[in-house]
């Protein structure tokens, strides 16, 4: 392999302030090397592959993984095909075919401001009020300031500020936060890991899906803020 080759399976880089723990295999056959790196610290781990020959790289690939669940947020032309999807995955959740523990309908306005249009209180198989747990995790996506209110957290948002101490990485929120633009619809959703890409496939109309793993940690302080808030009054968005 070249030096330029050598450089490509280098372990992808996690925080430096945590323990990091390094593994990594080459195979080389028939002129053709293998090589596959997996790096952990804490929950986080990113597993890394290449394939590469002296012509140079056949392909490469990243998965990063961190706990069982995803925080997964689409945009939708307009706020119909948004509501449809919502529809299509409660029935999805509801029929045990996927793992969704909230979802709910989004809609930024001409300035940016984030409204709550439809979220409902059924219980997912997990005992769970999946507007609840959705509305929980909008508030960690967005900036307090851009939404259009906290009442549907329920618990007056301090379940929100209670999460946002073990909050998911500032980068990854304004990621996932970027996907519904002003002037758009969209839903936002917490689902298992291992699900995404089924999830994705129940979004066929999407503009763009984004989804962002969440810890194990992350994931339980979410079902308990969203359990705090199902158990307050509050005033909520369409059913």
């Amino acid at each position: 392999m070249t030096e330029e080759q050598d450089k490509a399976v280098e372990p992808a880089a996690l925080p430096a302030d945590e323990a990091v723990v390094t593994a990594g295999v080459v195979e080389v056959a028939d002129g053709v090397a293998r090589a596959v790196t997996l790096t952990a610290s804490g929950d986080t781990a990113v597993l890394t592959g290449i394939i590469a020959d002296e012509e140079g790289v056949i392909a490469e690939g990243a998965i990063a993984v961190e706990g069982e669940y995803a925080i997964i947020v689409a945009s939708f032309a307009d706020m119909d095909l948004a509501k449809e999807a919502y529809a299509v995955l409660v029935e999805a959740e509801s029929a045990d075919r996927l793992h969704i523990e909230g979802v709910l309908v989004a809609n930024a306005d001409a300035e940016g401001k984030v409204h709550i249009v439809k979220m409902t209180d059924h219980k997912t198989r997990n005992g769970f009020l999946a507007g609840a747990v959705a509305g929980v995790v909008v508030g960690v996506i967005f900036p307090t300031a851009i939404l259009a209110s906290a009442l549907w957290v329920g618990a007056g948002g301090a379940a929100v500020g209670k999460l946002r101490n073990v909050a998911t990485k500032s980068a990854v929120a304004k990621e996932l936060a970027s996907v519904l633009v002003p002037g758009s619809s969209g839903i936002i959703a917490l689902a298992r890991l291992a699900e995404v890409t089924e999830v994705e496939k129940e979004l066929p109309k999407a503009t763009a899906v984004k989804a962002a793993p969440v810890s194990d940690d992350v994931a339980a302080a979410v079902k308990e803020a969203a359990q705090e808030a199902g158990s307050a009054p509050a005033s909520q968005p369409e059913a």
